[in-house]
């Protein structure tokens, strides 16, 4: 039966009528959230500390304020001349019905030069995944693929270590102004939970390359567009706790609620489904970024060191956008002005995004005629060397059936 749009469409109006319902509450909330951030704003060293004494007793994610909460930064002036370069990657997963057992990752490079000789260079550079050590770590006798989330780790690697080779490439003259950028997180998520080997395998390039970056004076940043990080919420979440007593030392305890103990509705559910975009955004005037905040994911604490991501909160247009950025850029005046300034102009140029990464998306796509070719080339180059180059029957029948 072929795709049932008509009965689709009356559940599309279920859930725009059910979001309509929803809107009061959810603006008294945030109106709520705000009012009791505002209240807060020049206790966030109490803050920090209520933070620090709740995050292994916390169901919700935390972000730590190293700023007062109210704090708001006019974008600095651009520099005359500066570089950006930008990576952003795609990748084909590991089709385990296709001819052969392998991925493609492709890496988008970009780098401008604005000023007076203003240059662009745009590639891309793709990697194969075959050999054994591409397709499983190895722990002792037991192999783990990588694929999924694990090929996504990859992925993300091979970005970081490519903006290093950008750098060597592009970035010589160490007078103009530079920035690294990539899209997304720089907190490798994906990894959180993850069994010790493969954190050690995933992270140690990733936190290499951004070693690299600063000893290069280079800053990153990552931009993450229409963020639904609920990380400053959860602070706000503790503001509201009724178990919060700080001279007591007694940060939250959730599996302890003293509201659910009595059967009332948890006072912090309030913050419920709302992000940080949502209750920050009239804080915020065009260009101006926020307070600085420590992601508090458990992979970010236990592993980045020097490295700790912080975040802060930028209002480009109508939208609130998250830029992360490692400890060093963080505390250093300079670098994080440098990363506001050329963020922001970034996102002007490129009509509310930055356009370095816009480019570099283009670069990387993999699009379907692509994955097609593909797929051409390994069964007609496993033929020349007498190799079956025979999908499975299902992929067949996919294909047969694919419009």
């Amino acid at each position: 039966m072929p795709f049932d749009l008509t009965e689709l469409s009356r559940q599309v109006r279920e859930m725009s009528n059910t979001l309509n319902h929803n809107a009061p509450d959810q603006a008294q909330r945030r109106a709520q959230a705000l009012t009791r951030y505002r209240h807060e704003s020049s206790a966030y060293e109490k803050w920090a500390q209520a933070v620090d004494l709740s995050r292994d007793g916390f169901a919700w994610l935390l972000a730590r304020p190293v700023e007062p909460l109210d704090t708001t930064r006019n974008a600095p002036s651009r520099p005359p001349e500066y570089a950006v370069i930008a990576t952003d990657g795609s990748h084909i997963d590991i089709d385990r019905h296709g001819a052969a057992l392998c991925y493609v990752l492709n890496i988008g490079r970009v780098s401008l030069r604005y000023g007076a000789r203003p240059t662009a260079n745009l590639s891309s550079r793709p990697i194969l995944g075959f050999r054994e050590d591409d397709l499983y770590l190895t722990d002792g006798m037991r192999r783990i693929p990588v694929e999924g989330n694990y090929l996504s780790a990859r992925r993300d690697v091979a970005e970081g270590v490519e903006l290093v080779t950008l750098a060597q490439e592009f970035l010589r003259d160490e007078e103009t102004p530079a920035l690294a950028l990539q899209d997304g997180t720089l907190v490798r998520w994906t990894l959180a939970g993850a069994e010790k080997v493969v954190l050690e395998h995933f992270l140690r390039p990733y936190l290499d390359y951004l070693t690299q970056m600063r000893n290069r004076k280079i800053p990153v940043a990552s931009y993450i567009s229409r963020p639904r990080s609920p990380e400053v919420a959860g602070m706000i979440r503790l503001m509201l706790c009724p178990d919060v007593d700080m001279d007591k030392q007694r940060g939250a305890k959730c599996n302890a609620c003293s509201d659910a103990a009595a059967g009332r509705a948890p006072s912090c559910f309030v913050c419920q489904g709302l992000s940080d975009a949502d209750i920050l955004a009239d804080l915020l005037d065009e260009g101006q970024r926020g307070p600085l905040f420590v992601s508090m994911s458990r992979v970010n604490i236990e592993s980045y060191a020097d490295h700790l991501i912080h975040f802060f909160y930028l209002r480009v247009g109508r939208e609130v956008a998250r830029v992360e950025i490692p400890r060093w850029v963080a505390e250093d005046a300079t670098l994080l002005d440098r990363v506001h300034a050329l963020v922001y102009d970034q996102c002007l140029k490129g009509q509310g995004y930055p356009v370095a990464l816009a480019r570099a998306h283009e670069q990387a796509v993999i699009r379907a005629a692509d994955r097609r070719a593909f797929e051409r080339i390994v069964e007609r180059s496993l033929i020349q060397v007498n190799l079956p180059a025979t999908s499975s029957r299902k992929a067949a029948s996919k294909e047969q059936h694919a419009v």
